[in-house]
């Protein structure tokens, strides 16, 4: 009896350290995870601004090799797909724009004379776009966020 007892709480530990996924990260959780993703962003951001001034960024949706004189990261989950939020989550765009990795990003762009930008996007309805088809109930909207650093000339360099 003692032994069907034990295999069933071990089976019952297992499956919950397998399976068991909390439903809402906490506040300062996506905190620390966004402060990070932003601190990588400051450091790469020169890189990232001198192929677009070349025509090489690859902006995301677009096809063309021109330079946008903007460049918009989404902020991103562990599988660099974009991080949803749920709309229960209490999280909200002043406490991004309280971490360290947000402030370092935001000094970065203010000494080279750029501008910076936290949005918050709505994913709403299905994504049907005819106008005769119902979107789905959805009972729990996401959100994510998106930071656009603008403010350099778009204007084409010629590599020497």
């Amino acid at each position: 009896m003692n032994t069907i007892i034990i295999i069933l709480l071990v089976c019952g530990l297992v499956y919950l350290a397998l399976f068991h996924r909390p439903k809402h990260a906490t506040v300062p959780q996506l905190q620390n995870w966004f402060s990070n993703q932003l601190a990588t962003i400051s450091e790469k951001l020169e890189q990232d601004i001198e192929l677009d001034k070349q025509g090489q960024y690859p902006h995301r949706g677009r096809q063309s090799f021109e330079p946008k004189g903007s460049i918009t990261y989404t902020l991103v989950d562990k599988s660099y797909s974009r991080f949803d939020i749920s709309e229960f989550n209490e999280l909200a765009a002043s406490d991004i724009e309280s971490t360290d990795g947000y402030q370092q990003l935001k000094d970065k762009a203010e000494s080279m004379g750029l501008s910076i930008r936290l949005d918050e996007i709505q994913v709403e309805g299905d994504g049907v776009s005819d106008y005769f088809d119902i979107d789905e109930y959805i009972h729990d909207i996401p959100r994510f966020y998106t930071v656009t650093v603008s403010g350099w000339s778009s204007q084409v360099q010629k590599a020497e």
